[in-house]
């Protein structure tokens, strides 16, 4: 399709480290702050090596987030004939121009073509990346190299309950691409059906849940329902505590071992009571995080298989980007008083961090 031939890494310089801050929230449990910190994210010759080796793993998800313009009007015209083909060639060069955005908008998922601009063309560096390696090889790796030049340094435009504008362009349609924290893999579930936008999601299989937390609904907090029965807590200590010296005993290392042993003595020291609907999520909660534990220690199932018993409710992190007129699709309907809250929470977010830019939604 030659979209080497029309874009260089030039065009994504701006927003390569979007790329490498998406990647870096699928293997990390630290927050935004850490991530800017982080010298695979900061630095450009870690990010370049971070990136390469994500683009050894065929990784190319994450390099979605990089996204660029460009009108095909401004291009040498031979180059327009080699995507239009040997019948266009007599056509104007306003029409080529045209018809190679077109042919490459039906031709490339998640690029984006609009008839207001008819001669512009959108694609990610994911585009970009994937039809280099089939075009070379030891172009593609070169790539990387290449990548350790652009230097452009994450600055949050913006935040809202739980949610920053990271990046924002503006012409022609647009792409925004926002990091979004202590919300649950519930919510997720819902966003990432959106299938228009990109996504980089904090991972089950290389990131520890040993510490992470249960997003508790508030409709939860406010059920009137009462248990007035002690034995159903203590029921619950006896399995988390039995449970607990099974970790004890594995062969795991002993800073883990701790690890487990304090979660479980401040969790108990803590919830003196098990009385209502909140403290029973809570309970059911630590109860399914020493099933997880048990099943990675002691019998030695990897991470990616024990997190099956994990509640849908914990919670995670994610980076979200696409083009805006994507993006306020997904603010009209998630919006929408019938959305449930905690997605509804974070759509209102961004609708006003993108409008305190300027952009009307």
């Amino acid at each position: 399709m030659n979209i080497t031939k029309i874009f260089s890494l030039e065009d994504f310089k701006d927003s390569i480290p979007f790329t490498a801050l998406g990647a870096r929230t699928c293997y990390s449990s630290g927050d935004l702050n850490y991530l800017l910190n982080d010298p695979r994210v900061v630095s450009k010759e870690e990010r370049a090596k971070f990136l390469s080796k994500l683009g050894n793993y065929k990784h190319f998800s994450v390099f979605a987030h990089s996204f660029a313009y460009k009108d095909l009007l401004t291009l040498e015209e031979e180059k327009l004939d080699k995507i239009i083909g040997e019948e266009f060639k007599n056509l104007p060069k306003q029409q080529k121009a045209q018809i190679s955005a077109i042919k490459i908008g039906a031709t490339r998922f998640k690029s984006h073509y609009n008839p207001k601009y008819p001669t512009v063309i959108g694609i990610s560096l994911r585009h970009y990346l994937e039809e280099l390696l089939e075009e070379s090889e030891e172009e593609y790796f070169k790539a990387f190299e290449k990548i350790a030049n652009y230097d452009i340094p994450v600055e949050p435009l913006g935040y809202k309950d739980d949610v920053w504008l990271i990046g924002l362009k503006k012409e022609y349609d647009g792409y925004a691409v926002f990091y979004i924290d202590n919300v649950s893999r519930t919510m997720t579930h819902q966003l990432v059906r959106h299938t228009t936008l990109n996504f980089s999601q904090r991972s089950q299989r290389y990131v520890k849940e040993d510490e992470n937390l249960l997003i508790m609904p508030p409709s939860i907090n406010e059920a009137i329902c009462r248990l007035e029965n002690e034995e159903v807590k203590e029921k619950f200590i006896s399995i988390i505590k039995r449970l607990l010296s099974y970790v004890q005993k594995s062969d795991a290392k002993e800073t883990l071992i701790k690890k487990v042993e304090k979660r479980v003595s401040d969790f108990i020291n803590e919830e003196e009571n098990l009385n209502n609907l909140e403290q029973l999520f809570k309970f059911t909660d630590q109860l399914c995080e020493i099933v997880y534990d048990y099943a990675v220690y002691s019998c030695k199932v990897k991470r990616e298989d024990a997190r099956f018993i994990l509640p849908h409710g914990r919670k995670t992190t994610i980076v979200v980007s696409g083009t805006l007129n994507w993006i306020k699709d997904f603010i009209v309907k998630r919006t929408d008083p019938h959305a449930q809250w905690e997605i509804q929470k974070v759509a209102k977010a961004m609708k006003h961090l993108l409008e305190q830019q300027g952009v009307k939604v």
